[in-house]
């Protein structure tokens, strides 16, 4: 090879390419897959706009990053009414380029209220609810800092974020980001024929829910019945119908689809249990990384830990699903439940957070794929049952942890669950 280290480093014919993908089979996954957002979307916009717990939330700054502050803030109820609006005095001038965006001038906010004088009536406003902001990062971002400024605990509520919602409705494939691009407001709020909020905090928290109303009024589009509409899976959680649902890298939650007839599967038990698992890794999408590894989660468990005794329960379940579909005689096992526990949760202990995530994909896509086998047999009900009993406790009690773990002294900053 020597003298020739040099013409290969540089020959083109030596660098691999991947095979290329038949355009029409590639426009095809992305329609299904735009599809599966945009019905996600607005089936997430029909249940906010259901809930009487949800207002809506926006703030006005002097700029970005950890110095900014708020300079107007306002809440909007579901049913449209101020609930809250004030501007709001910062300790430091509002920046030039910052006032021409909001027009709000150092003058305007001279005599407003600081921040820990509004607190009080914003703990009010946003207690125990589902607060929805579009760009909910930058939002709750800015009323962490503003709380943590004044040594304040941050308002302990539901966080979550329309925009990401309305860009997987609107369609616009970032392949960069693996996602949808995100959309401005005052575009997103002319789809639905609503007046831009012009960046104040009433008028943008108004605006933004007309856009959650808009995308709760759409018909969701019609699913398409191709078997190779559900073919890429890097995450592949199972849902109620024929096809398992698909998770990719760029969206980790699926949309559940109606069961094509009753008498192929238990349909009840089923749903039950797949929107379970559902419920179960949407929350585990709320918690910061740091607090994944902390014990407590579940008695001494961490997160991580709790995610593997949930993976091998679901690989169980399949297991004996299996078994008894080889053998309908095979007669019920007995288990040793606080040691299948800790058997469980041993042999994961050197898994990281990812793969232990995978793992509970795999099972439980595994286990969707053996009740489906046998859907008539009691026991598939039995196993179904038991496992969505399961998740739904450990949602519940996780939740609990989440609230409980969310105070000012983690890391100087309090951190609320979506």
């Amino acid at each position: 090879m020597k003298g020739s280290r040099r013409t290969l480093r540089r020959a083109r014919s030596w660098r691999w390419e991947p095979p290329g993908v038949d355009a029409t089979v590639a426009d095809d996954l992305a329609q299904q897959r735009w599809a599966e957002a945009r019905t996600k979307a607005i089936t997430w916009a029909m249940g906010v706009a259901a809930d009487p717990r949800v207002i809506y939330l926006d703030t006005e700054t002097t700029g970005f990053g950890p110095r900014a502050e708020i300079v107007d803030i306002a809440v909007v109820s579901a049913a449209g009414e101020v609930v809250l609006e004030s501007l709001v005095q910062p300790t430091r001038r509002i920046p030039a380029d910052a006032t021409a965006i909001h027009g709000i001038t150092n003058a305007d906010v001279k005599h407003a209220p600081a921040w820990c004088d509004l607190y009080e009536d914003l703990q009010r406003a946003l207690a125990g609810r589902r607060i929805i902001v579009y760009n909910v990062i930058f939002d709750r971002q800015m009323v962490n800092q503003a709380c943590d400024r004044y040594a304040l605990a941050a308002p302990a509520a539901d966080w979550e974020c329309a925009m990401r919602k309305y860009a997987g409705f609107y369609g616009n494939w970032d392949p960069g980001k693996r996602w949808y691009r995100f959309q401005k407001l005052e575009r997103a709020v002319l789809a639905f024929g609503s007046e831009p909020g012009g960046h104040r905090a009433a008028a943008d928290a108004v605006a933004c829910r007309a856009v959650v109303l808009g995308m709760a009024a759409t018909v969701p589009p019609t699913p398409a019945t191709s078997p190779s509409t559900a073919l890429d899976a890097k995450r592949p959680w199972p849902i109620s119908g024929e096809q398992d649902a698909v998770i990719s890298g760029d969206d980790q939650r699926a949309v559940p689809t109606q069961s094509p007839s009753p008498q192929q599967q238990p349909l009840d038990a089923y749903t039950r249990w797949a929107q379970s698992v559902l419920e179960f890794v949407e929350l585990l999408d709320a918690i910061p990384g740091d607090l994944r590894e902390r014990p407590g989660a579940c008695g001494t468990w961490s997160v991580r830990e709790l995610v593997a005794h949930c993976a091998g329960w679901e690989w169980e379940a399949a297991r004996r699903l299996r078994l008894i579909a080889a053998d309908p005689t095979l007669p019920d096992a007995v288990y040793k439940v606080d040691g299948f526990n800790a058997a469980s949760v041993a042999a994961r202990a050197r898994q990281d957070w990812s793969r232990t995530l995978d793992e509970l994909a795999k099972a439980s896509n595994t286990l969707a794929k053996a009740a489906r086998a046998i859907p008539d047999d009691p026991r598939t009900l039995e196993w179904l049952v038991g496992r969505a009993a399961d998740f739904e406790e450990h949602t519940a009690g996780l939740r609990r942890w989440i609230v409980e773990t969310a105070t000012p002294a983690h890391d100087g900053q309090a951190w609320v669950m979506k």
